[in-house]
């Protein structure tokens, strides 16, 4: 738990240096995990040096070379159990059946969220479906 404590507070000097000085608009992190998005190869390189840079420079950090990858978008990106597209995200197909599976009475609520921020229409409506067989007991 602390872990994660103090990797936000430690990477929010990372967080303003993306979002303020490089004035990147679509930047995600969780963690120690981040993903930034552009509209081309050259930007993202140009990025990539100066995020590498900093993280080296100012934290004592660097990149793991196997998740500092550049590639298009239009593949989608697997980040934190779901798959990012440049026009909706969806979740990925193990955690969709985690969710049917572990919903009960209790967690309803919690993964009506996930659901709704992550789902297209027809997911939304077959969760709903779902969750009325014990909804209703």
């Amino acid at each position: 738990m602390t872990s994660q404590i103090f990797s936000n507070v430690y990477l929010n000097e990372l967080d303003r240096y993306v979002k303020h000085t490089l004035r990147i608009k679509h930047y995600l992190r969780y963690g120690d995990d981040f993903v930034i998005f552009v509209n081309d190869r050259e930007a993202a390189a140009a990025h990539r040096a100066q995020v590498k840079a900093f993280l080296l420079e100012e934290l004592c950090l660097d990149l793991h070379g196997r998740n500092d990858v550049i590639f298009p978008c239009s593949s989608g990106l697997k980040f934190l159990g779901c798959m990012l597209y440049p026009t909706h995200r969806q979740l990925q197909k193990r955690v969709w059946n985690r969710v049917l599976a572990r919903t009960d009475r209790r967690s309803v609520s919690s993964y009506f969220g996930l659901v709704h921020a992550h789902c297209n229409a027809e997911a939304v409506r077959h969760f709903h479906w779902h969750t009325l067989s014990f909804i209703d007991e």
